[in-house]
């Protein structure tokens, strides 16, 4: 790998760190996304993913850990944590396919 693409490499995991630091901050507190969706839906407020069986709990519902999903320095862990699992799956399936 080239030097320029190692340092490409290393501002994109930078940009995606800052970013999922700053997202809790930035957000809307009113989402206009599947929220929104399933009220227009007639989805009611209390449905939980629990009564449907066979699908598994997520592992940060809401991107939060579950015992304090109001606390934003627990939501930043929870994104940075994310984007690392998700730039190592994406490594990870690069390399497999490099091969």
């Amino acid at each position: 790998m080239d030097q320029k693409d190692t340092y490409l490499i290393v501002v994109a995991v930078v940009i995606c760190i800052i970013i999922s630091c700053l997202s809790p901050y930035i957000a809307s507190g009113d989402p206009d996304g599947l929220e929104k969706s399933a009220e227009d839906a007639g989805v009611p407020e209390d449905f939980s993913i629990e009564e449907i069986k066979g699908i598994p709990d997520a592992i940060f519902p809401d991107y939060a850990f579950a015992n304090d999903p109001d606390n934003q320095v627990l939501q930043i862990v929870a994104l940075v944590l994310g984007v690392i699992a998700t730039l190592a799956v994406g490594l990870g399936v690069a390399y497999v396919i490099k091969k």
